[in-house]
């Protein structure tokens, strides 16, 4: 796929600058050549123009004379096609078929240019063209000379070979297969919004998802000749344009039609006709459906839509589109087959079933049945696909996206899927209803702990999930109370996906990262448990959403019980971490580097490998590595914490070596929390400030330190807040979150785990909540355990427990339950006691030294400006 479009982008060489398309000479970056570079590629590989007939910077002569510009500078021509190879090796002016004018700075400038380049050669048209891959924009232009010498815009250019007269409507068989998918959806896209018209983005988006499935709808039809044109002679008057804007119109009721539970009755395209036969124009010569077995060119198509539509389309209601390596690996994970029953309960823009539809003819295509059988398997897969989504605007989207991927869109349907079953379409009902269907892939709406939480008394009553749970007698388990808060809809939308589930099915579920080991979802986990068999858990990268969401996301993998299987049973679960997912936190994609650090065409993550991992689990073949291995179900404590975090080979491996000291001559192992009687360790209360804070000093005003402020040299990140304004409750609050020198304070959000010493010039200060205190009485103990929390034995085993969907975080009782080595003979830590002793008096008198000096400077300077106030 990505070799097709690669074709397309511009490209560099070693010291970065531009190879030239047609010379492969370096060229220097500009804004201006990289459009030059990318339309050249767009003549050769679209229009089928050989590189022999194309050059670039053509001086345009006027008679025997260069034209020049109006400082004298010579006018050069960005891009000229001759009409043969000899006229191109000569710059034969008589000889030239046509002229692209480049990036001009407006349309009417790169008009009058063209029309300068073309009435002084022989040129029987132009492009007017300003696009770089993001922004593209373009006119086509025809010249005549009878009755009179004449400019039009025109609907397009001729392909190599190809007369001026043969634009217009083609015959079905002669449409061709558009190559720069992604460049043409972009060119209609400023098409539509290129009119004028005042929609926001995503209304215009919806308005080329309309004229796309009257395009679709069209080629599907058994007229040999199109509906969806517009010829020359239209396009070149008001009454031409009507009509177009007329069959269209046709088409797309016919599209309405044909999916009644997805539009209404009264929807139609809602740019205006010029708008509309603008886009027909640059669709027209292309054919946007392909053969059952073309799967390349099916991938291709759908992949660019797919990324048109996630560019253009907001999110809304926590929805987001889902990286697409994430789908194809979930789905090679699933590895469903064309007999799969499959249903996405979230559907969304319809990725995942995109995604399966790729899977599956791919393994039909590439398998060794016969042609019939192929034919057969890929009629009943795309029979199989089912979706449900409670937006029918994406409900759109995705039945566009199954259209352009290969069909299969009869089953996208728009409904609740928290609903009840019998409510959803009647489709899904009979075919993929309660029970039947035996995939399900999904990335449901995330809304945690936020305002999103599902409070509906008639929804949370549906779910087990719903109610509250606590532990009675010792177990974990639900009550007939309604959740008094709400539950997120991931959590419902997870029992739901399960309970729809034939017996045997698979899941294949991203959730946020919290999903594995915080309270909030411990009845999901049961719920897991008790009717599934998990198969796998993979922490997805913190850029894997990104831009659209910063929170932290996993991927659940696992197969419904069967009646005749048990719940208790012990079995291996594959894990592991991706540490790369092709893309920085802008959304913007990173490529692998080669030998000599030159950048590639390959994107660079990590989730092939985690797929090939899994694959080697299933076979009993796994190679454990640091970031992918496999835990026994007999592993997962009671409170079914799931996060690979938590069982990483190498924060249990320090875990463990810690362990085996316990019970070696002359030493045990101990907790830090219960190391000595009268350790405490606590986070101080949260509370609200704003009320006192202020902008200068003054007699009652005390700084309010960050953690950034504590581990600063100088203390600079604080709030000013006036003590003496605080209301009693509040005063509480400050009281307790103070700090004492020889407190040990460690990180517990975001970077967790660092770890500082309070000394004298903080004693007393107003720290935030977000430092865990450790507060031990015994100076020698104090020192030893400070030593030891910033070593790697500790910090392994802090990085062992952090959890969160957004940020990370650690809890007191996580620091209280560091494993921490005790020497019978304390002397045998005398000597790391007594470096830290020295290192914190060092400290100490560095920061009285600084407090110092800074009072000098600040004296220094007051006795200037006081005496220049004398002087003066």
């Amino acid at each position: 796929m990505a070799s097709d479009q690669i074709h397309f982008d511009v490209e560099y060489n070693v010291d970065g600058k531009i190879v030239d398309f047609l010379t492969e000479m370096p060229l220097d970056v500009t804004p201006e050549e990289r459009v030059r570079q990318r339309y050249l590629r767009i003549l050769h590989y679209e229009y089928g123009y050989p590189k022999n007939l194309m050059k670039r910077e053509v001086a345009v002569q006027h008679g025997s004379t260069q034209l020049t510009d109006v400082h004298g500078k010579i006018v050069r021509a960005d891009i000229v096609i001759y009409r043969d190879a000899s006229a191109c090796a000569a710059n034969n002016q008589g000889r030239i078929f046509l002229v692209v004018e480049c990036k001009a700075p407006s349309i009417k400038d790169g008009y009058n240019q063209l029309v300068s380049y073309v009435f002084n050669t022989s040129a029987e048209g132009g492009v007017w063209f300003n696009g770089s891959g993001e922004d593209d924009e373009v006119a086509y232009f025809r010249r005549f000379s009878s009755p009179s010498s004449e400019f039009r815009e025109w609907i397009g250019i001729p392909c190599y070979q190809e007369a001026w007269d043969a634009l217009g409507r083609r015959k079905k068989v002669d449409l061709k297969k558009p190559k720069d998918i992604k460049g043409l959806l972009r060119r209609c896209h400023n098409r539509l919004h290129g009119r004028g018209n005042d929609s926001e983005e995503e209304d215009l988006t919806m308005d080329m998802v309309r004229l796309m499935l009257a395009k679709a709808m069209d080629e599907e039809g058994t007229d040999p000749l199109p509906k969806f044109y517009c010829t020359p002679e239209e396009y070149a008057s008001e009454t031409g344009i009507a009509a177009v804007k007329a069959r269209i119109g046709e088409l797309f009721e016919d599209v309405k039609r044909s999916n009644r539970d997805v539009f209404s009755e009264h929807e139609r395209v809602t740019v205006g006709a010029r708008a509309i036969a603008d886009v027909v124009v640059e669709l027209q010569d292309y054919s946007l459906l392909s053969g059952s077995g073309a799967a390349h060119e099916w991938d291709l198509m759908g992949h660019a839509y797919e990324q048109y539509a996630s560019v253009y389309l907001k999110r809304e209601k926590g929805q987001f589109f889902t990286n697409r390596l994430v789908v194809d690996l979930m789905v090679s994970m699933i590895n469903p087959d064309y007999m799969d029953v499959i249903l996405d309960p979230a559907g969304g823009s319809g990725g995942f079933l995109t995604g399966a539809m790729r899977y599956v003819r791919n393994k039909i295509v590439e398998s060794e049945g016969s042609e019939i059988a192929k034919q057969r398997q890929l009629e009943r897969h795309r029979k199989n696909l089912f979706l449900v989504e409670a937006s029918r605007r994406l409900v759109k989207v995705a039945k566009t996206a199954m259209i352009l991927n290969g069909d299969g869109h009869a089953g996208m349907t728009a409904g609740d899927s928290l609903g009840a079953y019998e409510g959803f379409d009647k489709t899904i009902v009979s075919q993929a209803g309660e029970g039947l269907p035996t995939v399900i892939l999904t990335n449901p709406p995330f809304a945690g702990v936020g305002e999103g939480r599902i409070t509906h008394e008639d929804v949370l009553r549906r779910f087990e999930a719903g109610k509250r749970w606590t532990d009675i007698d010792g177990a974990y388990q639900r009550t007939d109370e309604l959740a008094p808060e709400g539950v997120p809809p991931e959590l419902l939308f997870f029992e739901r996906c399960v309970d729809w589930l034939k017996p045997g099915g698979r899941l294949g579920i991203v959730l946020p990262k919290s999903f594995l080991d915080t309270q909030t979802y411990r009845p999901g986990r049961t719920i897991l448990f008790d009717r599934c068999r998990l198969l796998a858990v993979i922490n997805c990268h913190k850029n894997t959403f990104q831009p659209f969401t910063g929170v932290r996301t996993c991927i659940i993998i696992l197969q419904k019980l069967k009646p005749s299987e048990k719940s208790n049973a012990n079995y291996p679960i594959f894990m592991a971490i991706s540490r790369k997912v092709g893309q920085d936190s802008e959304g913007i994609p990173i490529y692998k580097k080669d030998a000599q650090n030159n950048v590639t065409e390959e994107v660079d993550h990590d989730l092939a490998e985690i797929g090939r991992a899994f694959e080697e689990f299933q076979h009993g073949k796994l190679k454990s590595s640091g970031y992918t291995f496999s835990v026994d179900r007999s592993k997962i404590d009671k409170n079914l914490n799931i996060n690979p975090q938590m069982f990483l080979p190498h924060l249990n491996e320090t875990l463990e070596s810690v362990q085996a000291i316990d019970g070696k001559e002359g030493w045990s192992v101990s907790t830090i929390g219960d190391i000595a009687a009268g350790v405490k360790i606590f986070k101080g209360p949260r509370f609200k400030s704003e009320s006192i804070i202020v902008d200068e000093p003054g007699p009652t005003v005390e700084p309010y330190l960050t953690p950034t402020a504590v581990l600063q040299e100088k203390s600079d990140s604080a709030k000013l807040l006036d003590v003496g304004r605080a209301s009693a409750a509040q005063l509480r609050a400050i009281n307790a979150i103070r700090v004492r020198r020889g407190d040990i304070v460690i990180t517990r959000s975001g970077t967790i785990g660092r770890v500082a010493y309070i000394t004298q010039r903080n004693h007393n200060a107003i720290v935030s909540d977000d430092l865990i205190r450790v507060r031990v009485e015994d100076e020698s103990l104090r020192f030893y355990i400070f030593a030891y929390l910033q070593s790697k034995f500790a910090q392994d085993q802090m990085l062992r427990n952090e959890y969160g969907a957004v940020q990370q975080h650690l809890e007191p009782e996580h620091v209280r339950n560091i494993l921490i080595p005790v020497a019978e003979d304390r002397s045998r830590l005398n000597e790391t006691i007594d470096s830290v002793r020295r290192a914190i008096q060092v400290r100490e008198q560095l920061e009285a030294r600084n407090a110092g000096v800074s009072q000098a400077i600040e004296g220094l300077m007051n006795d200037a400006i006081a005496k220049k106030e004398d002087e003066s």
